[in-house]
């Protein structure tokens, strides 16, 4: 991995970081990598089919590139050692980046983000509602639970001491009362760890997290479907590499392909019921080469076809002129 992967994905990083080989309104569509000038090292774990692989990746866009991975000889949670081992060659090859660290409950240690704070990194690590800590100007710890942070609104608490055990700090606590949705019960608060400044920054960087959630669905059973996999470890390993290389690449060209006018030949953009985008990235880059390669291979039964109803031929036009673009873009 590090001898393959590595220098491909610092070029990636360095070239979608940058984009200084763009026209201004292009460059502004395709910094997906650049969010509130940070760039975001999402930590977390997913298990394929008993696998319990270890991933850290870099937020980019909706969507999450992989940058490195292991698998964890154990189930459950990594502990705080296997987690700063883990980082180590991970921050080495991203020294040259603002980066920010972004972690679930999983990462909650408060020894692990005074390991990064003394680093000079920034993170952001979700706390358990169980979690002691003791507030500016008070005497006493107390659990999270115990602050009062109604549906809806946000709060932000700088020079706070945490757990009881460990009396680290000060660190900061940006905090968010989850709403109710429709019949579905709110969910809890957002208790949020972190050596930024700025509650909107802290909230706003957090919820550029759920990428990573993205790109294991798109791994899984929306894209590539690895849980059908039935190989042994070396081979499992082998074929996350592959992966990454291909998820990466369509992803990349996918955000490529979204600034073209004749996008809308690709994919439907957005359907009557839904405010989203109908397709991510990572479909419209893997879809977008699929649908080329298919008129490279049918391409004499289409202009067969399209004799038949000369009628057409206006729209059969711009379809090609969108190919030809889109063959550009690759």
């Amino acid at each position: 991995m590090k001898l393959l992967w590595f220098p491909l994905i610092k070029h990636i990083i360095k070239q979608e970081f940058s984009r200084k080989n763009k026209n201004r309104h292009q460059r502004r569509k395709l910094k997906k990598l650049r969010h509130l000038g940070h760039l975001l090292l999402v930590i977390d774990r997913t298990d394929w089919k008993g696998r319990n692989l270890f991933v850290a990746s870099v937020i980019c866009g909706k969507r999450a590139l992989p940058v490195y991975w292991i698998l964890l000889d154990k189930k459950g949670s990594s502990n705080l050692g296997e987690q700063k081992k883990f980082l180590k060659p991970v921050l080495k090859i991203l020294k040259c980046y603002p980066v920010v660290v972004i972690g679930d409950r999983e990462f909650q240690s408060v020894q692990l983000g005074k390991w990064l704070d003394e680093k000079g990194i920034a993170f952001i690590m979700r706390q358990k509602k169980g979690t002691s800590l003791l507030l500016s100007g008070e005497d006493k710890y107390q659990p999270l639970k115990a602050l009062d942070i109604p549906p809806g609104t946000e709060q932000f608490f700088s020079g706070i001491y945490y757990t009881y055990s460990h009396k680290l700090g000060p660190f900061n606590l940006a905090t968010r009362g989850q709403r109710r949705y429709r019949s579905k019960q709110a969910e809890a608060p957002w208790y949020l760890l972190t050596n930024l400044d700025s509650l909107e920054k802290t909230l706003k960087l957090y919820e550029s997290r759920f990428g990573i959630e993205a790109m294991f669905k798109d791994c899984k059973t929306g894209g590539y479907n690895i849980e059908k996999t039935k190989v042994s470890e070396p081979r499992f390993l082998a074929l996350v590499l592959l992966i990454a290389i291909a998820y990466s690449l369509n992803t990349i060209r996918g955000q490529e392909l979204n600034i073209l006018p004749h996008r809308v030949y690709i994919c439907r953009l957005k359907e009557s019921s839904r405010s989203a985008e109908r397709h991510s990235d990572f479909w419209i880059g893997t879809y977008g080469t699929f649908w080329v390669e298919s008129m490279d291979t049918f391409s004499e039964l289409a202009f067969s076809l399209i004799r038949l109803k000369p009628q057409k031929n206006p729209y059969f036009s711009k379809g090609l002129t969108a190919m030809s673009l889109i063959k550009q873009a690759f």
